[in-house]
């Protein structure tokens, strides 16, 4: 259901990882530009051994913000969140991403995965982003 680019030998251009990803096109080019913009990061494909798939990886100087990995019409993003993050955010966002937050299968190390399907798993994942980036800016509660 959500194929991902697998193939070591072939590195992908950005072209070819956003056509993957078809119907969530321009929700992945929102969050590419709000990490590029918004939270000033460096991106770079990388194939993660790990998950054993093709992926961008963004960073602020040292600081790992997160990969996000292309899928059949998602996109997968992956960061690193502690407990007191967790909390700061965790009522302000929807069922889904608390759902993700907490089946997260490596959740007891940090690692957070969140789906993007729509825009408001979009305004979701920002928000997990936000935090990530830097917590002690971490913005108002949505309504």
């Amino acid at each position: 259901m959500y194929e991902r680019l697998k193939n070591k030998n072939e590195v992908p251009t950005i072209e070819e990882c956003i056509a993957h990803i078809e119907t969530c096109k321009e929700l992945f080019e929102t969050v590419d530009t709000f990490l590029l913009d918004e939270i000033k990061s460096l991106r770079k494909i990388g194939f993660s051994a790990h998950d054993r798939c093709w992926g961008m990886g963004y960073h602020v100087k040292r600081k790992f913000i997160c990969s996000i990995y292309f899928e059949k019409d998602a996109f997968m993003v992956v960061t690193r969140l502690n407990e007191d993050d967790i909390k700061k955010m965790y009522d302000n966002v929807s069922v889904y991403a608390k759902e993700s937050i907490d089946n997260s299968p490596f959740r007891h190390r940090g690692w957070i995965e969140y789906r993007v399907l729509n825009t408001s798993h979009l305004e979701d994942a920002k928000t997990i982003l936000q935090v990530r980036a830097d917590p002690n800016k971490y913005y108002v509660k949505r309504i």
